[in-house]
C-alpha cells in the first residue's frame, strides 16, 4: 500500500466514529495479541530447526522427503504418527494402521459404497490428504492419476482419498527398498514402459 496511504487511512481512523472510551485499554489488547504472534513465530521457527537436525538423523526420511509435494514438517509428522515405517511388512497392514483400508456394506442384491474405514490414526489420514494436496496441482506428481480418478466420476474429495492412499503406498515402498522417488520410470528403464 506504502506509506502515504497508511498515513491517510491512520488519520481517518481518527477521525471516524468509533468509540472514544477505552482505546488504551484497547491498544494494550492489541500490543498483547502481536507479542504473542511474534513469541508463536519464534517458537515454531526453533521448532521447524529441530524439526530438521531430527529427521537428519532417521535413515530413511530422504526417501520421503524425495517426494516433490512433501515437505520436512509433513514428513516428520508422518514419521511422527508411524514411527518406524519397517515395521510394517506388508502394504494392507499399514494402510490398516492409517485408517485408509476400504470396506463395503452389501445385504443380498444390494451392493454398498466402498468407505475407508477411519478406524486407523486420524492425524495420519490428515497428513496424507494434505499431502495429496500438494501433489494433485499442477505439474504435481499425482496431477494425472487425480484426473483419471475424476474421468472415472469419483467426487473430488474421493478422488483425494484415493490419491493419498496411492502416497501412502509410494512412502511404503520406498522405505522399504531404501530408494528415492523418480516420476517417471519408464524414462529410466523403457521395459517398464506402460506399466502402471
Amino acid at each position: 500500500m506504502g506509506r502515504a496511504r497508511a498515513e491517510e487511512l491512520s488519520s481517518a481512523a481518527r477521525g471516524s466514529v468509533g468509540i472514544k472510551e477505552g482505546r488504551k485499554s484497547l491498544i494494550l489488547d492489541i500490543q498483547e495479541c502481536l507479542s504473542l504472534l511474534k513469541h508463536s513465530e519464534r517458537f515454531i521457527t526453533t521448532v521447524e530447526e529441530e524439526m530438521s537436525h531430527l529427521l537428519k538423523e532417521i535413515p530413511y526420511s530422504w526417501c520421503i522427503l524425495s517426494i516433490k509435494g512433501i515437505g520436512q514438517v509433513t514428513a516428520a509428522g508422518l514419521i511422527g504418527e508411524v514411527g518406524d515405517f519397517r515395521q510394517f511388512h506388508t502394504l494392507p497392514e499399514i494402510i490398516k494402521y492409517a485408517g485408509l483400508d476400504l470396506f463395503e456394506i452389501s445385504s443380498g442384491k444390494r451392493k454398498g459404497q466402498k468407505r475407508i474405514s477411519k478406524r486407523g490414526r486420524p492425524l495420519l489420514r490428515k497428513l496424507l490428504f494434505f499431502a495429496s494436496l500438494n501433489t494433485v496441482r499442477k505439474g504435481g506428481i499425482m496431477e494425472e492419476y487425480y484426473r483419471e480418478c475424476l474421468k472415472r466420476g469419483m467426487l473430488k474429495i474421493k478422488a483425494l482419498v484415493a490419491v493419498s492412499r496411492k502416497l501412502l503406498r509410494i512412502i511404503f515402498a520406498l522405505v522399504r527398498d531404501n530408494s528415492e522417488f523418480v516420476r517417471d520410470f519408464s524414462k529410466i528403464n523403457p521395459q517398464l514402459k506402460g506399466v502402471a
